[in-house]
């Protein structure tokens, strides 16, 4: 027996020391409808609404008196995973077609003038987000089970106009994040058993960390208005190091903790800078063209690594690269009450080293449409849709590295992704 439970705890701390975490992989860009409609395009510069907090403080000069801004996105994704080896029976194993779940992304913003140089704002959003889950008893549980991260952003902002061209700007990010990640068993519980004689099943949990910290950075922001029609904004938002501590957890006895206990773990997940360059044009009374070019430092998402009381249980270089996102739009004045405008925009993915079924992502291309209703010239209302058109994907990745160093599965995986947006804007 006591042979046994040596073995157990051998192969559980392999299993233990590496993880698979993807959560700073998936970027949030629905900060409001009226830029879901236009594929976010020319954000940093338009500034029709207290949205633009999230993407360039210094153009909040640009607001004559107190904007309020209400919203709400709805992601529907549509990502499968399937296998794509040699076996059809092995490949429907490893299905699954409903892998991201359906989420409520909800935003706020105020801003106003203090006098005729200095501008205040305050924005409550997110830029980062994920979730994606696979049943309990999933044959590939060591690499699947669930991945999740929430986030919101506490963005207050200032500015301050040089003169009737020049603005600049900034403000402070506190980021506050939820994280689960949960890996299951799956097929190695079935290799345990035989070497063993032991029960475990391939739901019981391989390791489980759920927790959540804070993190806090900065952003700058500058606004050039050439003239009344054409303006250029250019803004960054700096890294953060969100610090989580929670409770870590397995079914699996070993030194860290015996099976049902808790230990308290911690993790650092770095969350990248954005940098954006925005344009925007009043081609003539009705028409605008507008433009952006987005860079997102990926490079500091280097690896995953937690600890218990200092000894690391977790950890997996990551390796992921910036990327780049260019977006392209158009606004139309049908009347004095309806706007309506368009856009599409080509969006990389900064997961070319490393795939995983833990985040199947890919490049895309977002196409939006979008309009604002005005009841007066106080209140209007925003609406905004985009669909997401991912490119598919192969790839190989490992079962368990250390444990099973062999064992590599072939994976295919695909899928799009619905948003729609609605907001209501305020003047006052």
């Amino acid at each position: 027996m006591k042979t046994r439970n040596a073995k157990i705890v051998l192969a559980i701390s392999i299993v233990l020391s590496s993880p698979n975490l993807y959560a700073a992989g998936f970027q949030l860009s629905e900060h409001s409808a009226a830029g879901l409609g236009r594929a976010n395009a020319g954000e940093a510069a338009i500034a029709d609404g207290a949205s633009v907090v999230a993407h360039n403080a210094a153009a909040i000069t640009m607001f004559q008196s107190y904007e309020l801004s209400v919203g709400a996105s709805y992601i529907m994704p549509e990502v499968r995973v399937t296998g794509n080896g040699e076996s059809d029976s092995f490949n429907n194993l490893l299905t699954n077609n409903d892998v991201v779940d359906n989420v409520i992304v909800p935003s706020f913003y105020i801003a106003a003038p203090i006098n005729d140089s200095w501008s205040w704002g305050l924005g409550i959003f997110t830029d980062f987000g994920l979730a994606t889950e696979y049943p309990d008893d999933y044959l590939a549980g060591p690499i699947g089970g669930e991945t999740s991260l929430e986030s919101v952003i506490f963005n207050p902002a200032i500015a301050y106009r040089i003169n009737d061209n020049f603005s600049v700007g900034g403000g402070g990010s506190v980021v506050y994040g939820q994280a689960t990640l949960t890996r299951t068993l799956g097929i190695l519980a079935d290799a345990i058993n035989a070497e063993n004689g032991t029960n475990f099943k391939r739901s019981d949990i391989a390791k489980s960390l759920d927790g959540d910290g804070w993190g806090y950075g900065f952003n700058l922001g500058a606004l050039w208005e050439i003239n009344k029609d054409h303006r250029f904004g250019v803004s960054y938002r700096s890294r953060v190091n969100v610090e989580f501590e929670g409770d870590f957890y397995s079914d699996l006895p070993s030194s860290i903790a015996l099976p049902g206990e808790k230990a308290t773990g911690d993790l650092t997940l770095n969350l990248p800078s954005i940098t954006e360059f925005s344009g925007f044009h009043q081609i003539t009374t009705p028409l605008a063209i507008h433009y952006s070019v987005m860079m997102t430092g990926w490079d500091v998402f280097e690896e995953i690594r937690a600890t218990v009381d200092g000894q690391e249980v977790l950890q997996k270089d990551e390796n992921f690269e910036n990327s780049f996102k260019y977006a392209l739009g158009a606004t139309y004045q049908l009347n004095p009450s309806f706007t309506l405008r368009a856009g599409i925009a080509y969006d990389e993915t900064p997961n070319v080293n490393d795939q995983s079924i833990s985040l199947p992502d890919s490049d895309r291309i977002n196409y939006s449409v979008g309009a604002t209703y005005a009841f007066n010239r106080n209140s209007r209302i925003d609406f905004g849709f985009t669909f997401i058109d991912a490119e598919e994907v192969t790839f190989t990745e490992p079962l368990e590295p250390n444990v099973l160093p062999d064992v590599n599965i072939a994976y295919r995986s695909e899928g799009d992704a619905y948003v729609y947006g609605i907001q209501y804007k305020h003047s006052f």
